[in-house]
């Protein structure tokens, strides 16, 4: 009875059949949304198409649409939106709503079937398809459309599907067509400059590696110009690839220059060098040859030749030290200074036996002694002493034989007579006058001791050479007695200026002295003679105390320079195997700087000290020559290895480690001839900076992949920021853009990598976040179907339904519901409803009423169990959730109908947003 009163008083719309039902839809006003909605929904075809008519409200009918999908609501939509039926909106809001949907099937339906030209255009904007504009640009009525959506087909093979199917637009097959040849021609032309450009490309990379030939700059300009002219559609690696192979031909061009360049400058150099070795060795044997072809040796021609040797000395020493020496000049330069040695040891001699020579002038004592231990080389010019004494010596061996055929024959031949008058007679007249003196004295004696008369001749020439003689002695004296005058009043002037400095004093004594003495015995008388030493002893007194002290520091300093010598004797005789050149330069330079500091020293001792030195210091510096040698030798070694170096395949950041080892040996060398030195060391860092250089392009190639690895990942996640996802199908987006950014992770790190990562992570999450939302709403949508399935199976006597059409988790929900109606009590089952109330309000945020606080706790402890392993994602546990609520029995549909609108209320709210943060609790009736 109470059905037949249901049945009775209830509305058409909700009749049994679908005819009446239809006529019902078709009286609603089209206010009513909710029971329009629920009978767009009907099963009935008829029902639907008549309560769809009702309505005329874009918005409603968009949304059933996208809840519920139908035939019915798909072709309202096209009559309404394409203006096919009256009343339509306006064309406005048409537009408006077609710029918004997203339904690409109904946007295909309008582009064909609206009523307006501009719906049309409108709606083809909004695909991209190319299977569908080529359709419409072959099939749409509208010749502006066809020819809009002609005009966004631009692959090629889009383009030769559009010629074969536009067969009704003549212009649209045409433009196809025309636009299909230009797009082949330029490929063919693209293509065709690709393959020129990657040919030149590989030329100019294998043109880097080659080595120079003439033509290599001319060649290089010449393929510049014809890169410039493919250069349009060159993608940027093989711009970089151009500029990187240009830059090495341009450093190899650089490099061919530079040693071309340095090869010019070492001639160069070598050439002076040599040119200047010639020009000492010329200047030392000049100026030997000066001091054997002068008359007279005399101080001031070997203070001359030690100026000059000092000079080429140092000219020498900073050419070894620069460029080395030959073995040819070596030995040229030591045959020269052997036979300089051999000059000044002579010079040495002299000095030491000149006072024992004067002596024995002047006593007429034996000479032959005193000129044994001088041995005076044949082929140097003598002195004036050494010229007396050597004259004298052979006048005394001649008297001695002459003496010796005496005791034979008393008696001199006129042969020998007339030699000694002619000798005498030479003698004279070069105004010699001692040895003239002693030749004549000689004479005198032999004629009076023998008796022997001389012819008229002899006798005439005798008396001449007498009066010649005596004049030569007057004239001596006449020209030598103011020259005396003038020292003695000099000297005597120097004993009074005793305001003048010690060391002033002191010098102009001994130059004084020395004046004295060269006059010989001119004009020289007892008086002046007393006079003089009277004024020198006077001298000497007074400077007693200066000349001790200058005596004093003079033997210090003599001490100092032996010392000097016996240290430079003793590295000489064990000289260090380890020893750098360097070092050695630097003693060689301290000891010059100890050995002119180190002066005066006494006379005598001076020109022995120092030809010591110099010997010395002519070893040290072929010690210096000879270990400065041997280290260009190991550094030639190092420049070849360099080089090897540098033509290896080896990895660069190898190559670039073994080329600092190398580095580092050759600090470790010293420094080789200074001229070689540097030839040596630019070509050695000539290879080191091609090992360098291709360290440094690795490293840019290295930074350049990690600079694009950069931008690739900041691309990415500027894509994915930007990407809003519409709906949970979208998440292989996603997951596309995980498996990208695995690819190009790890980054190099860095603040910008972390903070890159930092925003990756969290756009990821962001995404992860907005899908899962989706996908609860999408699961929540299905919420009709489990309160449907929910309904069906509610009571004890429910209806059965088809296994087969449901989901494998729907089935077993509701084999489990089987097992449970005999399984458990209503009351437990209504307790389960209740959880699964409590779940879902958790889930969508919803206030849960004050009767089901209780069961918060415990749920929310289930919850945490749920998720020990791996917690569940909002879908996940939304699905769970309507299973187990399937799967609840026995269940009556009293209790169902209670429970079911707060059901509706929660699953409403997470259809809508996903989560539902709401004050206001559910209501349980």
């Amino acid at each position: 009875m109470p059905g037949l009163f249901q049945r009775l008083f209830s509305p058409r719309w909700r009749h049994k059949d679908p005819a009446v039902r239809a006529q019902a839809a078709s009286q609603l006003s089209s206010d009513e949304l909710d029971t329009l909605r629920q009978l767009a929904q009907d099963d009935s075809p008829q029902v639907r198409q008549a309560a769809l008519a009702r309505v005329q409200d874009l918005d409603p009918l968009l949304q059933w649409h996208r809840q519920s999908p139908s035939e019915e609501s798909f072709q309202r939509l096209v009559d309404l939106l394409g203006g096919r039926v009256s009343p339509s909106p306006d064309l406005n809001t048409r537009l408006a709503k077609i710029e918004q949907l997203e339904d690409l099937a109904l946007i295909d339906a309008l582009i064909g079937q609206s009523d307006n030209q501009s719906l049309r255009l409108a709606a083809l904007a909004r695909i991209d398809d190319e299977a569908r504009l080529i359709h419409h640009a072959s099939e749409n009525s509208i010749t502006a459309v066809r020819h809009a959506a002609a005009e966004r087909v631009t692959s090629p093979d889009g383009l030769a599907q559009l010629a074969k199917q536009a067969r009704r637009d003549k212009q649209v097959a045409r433009l196809a067509r025309e636009r299909l040849a230009r797009l082949r021609a330029d490929a063919e032309q693209q293509s065709r400059e690709e393959a020129e450009r990657e040919q030149l490309l590989a030329t100019l990379e294998a043109q880097a590696n080659r080595p120079w030939e003439p033509t290599f700059e001319a060649r290089l300009k010449h393929w510049v110009k014809q890169w410039d002219a493919l250069t349009s559609n060159a993608d940027p690696t093989q711009h970089a690839r151009f500029d990187a192979a240009v830059t090495r031909c341009r450093q190899r061009i650089a490099e061919h220059e530079h040693q071309h360049r340095e090869l010019e400058r070492i001639q160069r150099e070598k050439s002076e060098a040599q040119s200047t070795r010639e020009g000492i060795l010329d200047a030392l044997n000049q100026a030997l040859n000066i001091v054997a072809e002068t008359e007279r040796l005399t101080p001031e021609v070997m203070q001359a030749l030690q100026g000059k040797w000092r000079l080429q000395e140092e000219r020498w020493q900073e050419v070894s030290d620069r460029y080395g020496v030959s073995e040819s000049f070596q030995q040229r330069y030591a045959a020269l200074d052997q036979q300089a040695q051999t000059i000044w040891q002579a010079w040495e001699r002299l000095q030491a036996e000149a006072p024992a020579l004067r002596e024995a002038l002047e006593k007429e004592e034996p000479l032959a002694p005193v000129l044994e231990r001088l041995a005076w080389p044949r082929t140097l010019p003598p002195t004036e002493l050494v010229l007396d004494a050597q004259r004298q010596a052979a006048a005394s061996r001649r008297q001695q034989d002459t003496a010796a055929a005496a005791k034979t024959e008393n008696h001199w031949s006129d042969e020998e007579i007339g030699a000694q008058l002619e000798a005498l007679s030479e003698e004279l007249d070069q105004g010699r006058y001692r040895p003239a003196s002693q030749l004549h004295r000689r004479l005198r004696q032999h004629l009076d001791s023998s008796g022997q008369s001389l012819s008229p001749a002899q006798e005439q020439a005798y008396k001449q050479q007498t009066a010649r003689l005596a004049e030569l002695k007057d004239w001596r004296g006449f020209a030598a007695a103011p020259k005396r005058e003038a020292l003695l009043a000099n000297i005597e002037a120097l004993v009074e200026a005793r305001e003048q400095p010690d060391a002033e004093r002191h010098r102009r004594h001994q130059q004084l002295i020395r004046d004295w003495r060269q006059l010989g015995d001119a004009a020289a008388t007892r008086e002046l003679a007393q006079r003089f030493r009277a004024a020198s002893d006077a001298l000497h007194e007074q400077l007693a105390e200066w000349e001790a002290e200058l005596e004093s520091r003079e033997q210090d300093n003599l001490a100092a320079r032996q010392a000097l010598c016996e240290q430079l004797e003793a590295l000489l005789a064990h000289p260090s195997e380890d020893a750098d050149p360097d070092g050695l330069r630097r003693i060689r330079d301290a000891a010059q700087e100890q050995w002119d500091r180190h002066w005066p020293v006494p006379r005598r001792q001076a020109a022995s000290t120092g030809r010591h030195y110099a010997r010395l210091r002519r070893q040290l510096q072929s010690l210096i020559d000879e270990r400065a040698g041997d280290v260009a030798d190991h550094k030639r070694e190092l420049v070849e290895q360099a080089r090897q170096l540098a033509e290896d395949t080896a990895p660069a950041a190898q190559r670039a480690e073994q080329a600092k080892s190398l580095q580092q040996r050759w600090r470790e060398l010293g420094r080789a001839p200074k001229g070689i030195e540097q030839t040596l060391w630019r070509q050695f860092r000539n290879h080191c900076d091609t090992i360098f250089a291709a360290r440094d392009t690795v490293r840019g190639e290295q930074q350049a992949r990690q600079q694009q690895r950069f931008d690739d990942m900041q691309a990415l996640i500027d894509r994915l920021d930007a990407w809003q996802p519409a709906s949970a199908g979208e998440r292989h987006v996603l997951e596309s853009a995980l498996t990208e950014a695995q690819r190009l992770v790890p980054l190099p790190r860095s603040r910008r990598s972390e903070g890159m990562e930092k925003r990756w992570q969290g756009i990821v999450h962001a995404r992860e976040v907005t899908l899962d939302r989706l996908a609860l709403v999408e699961e929540a949508k299905q919420w009709p179907d489990y309160r449907a399935w929910m309904r069906q199976t509610a009571g004890d006597d429910g209806e059965a339904l088809d296994m087969a059409r449901l989901d494998s988790d729907v089935r077993r929900a509701l084999e489990a519901r089987e097992t449970q109606r005999q399984a458990s009590s209503p009351q437990q089952a209504e307790e389960h409803l209740q959880r699964c109330l409590v779940q879902l309000a958790l889930l969508a945020g919803d206030a849960i009423p004050e009767a089901l606080e209780p069961l918060r706790l415990e749920v929310q402890v289930a919850r945490l169990n749920d998720g020990l392993g791996r917690p569940p994602t909002p879908p996940e546990e939304l699905h769970q959730t309507l299973l187990r609520l399937l799967s609840v029995a026995p269940l009556t549909t009293e209790t169902w109908e209670r429970y079911e609108p707060a059901f509706d209320s929660v699953m409403t709210h997470l259809s809508q947003t996903g989560h539902h943060h709401s004050d206001d609790s559910v209501d349980i009736v």
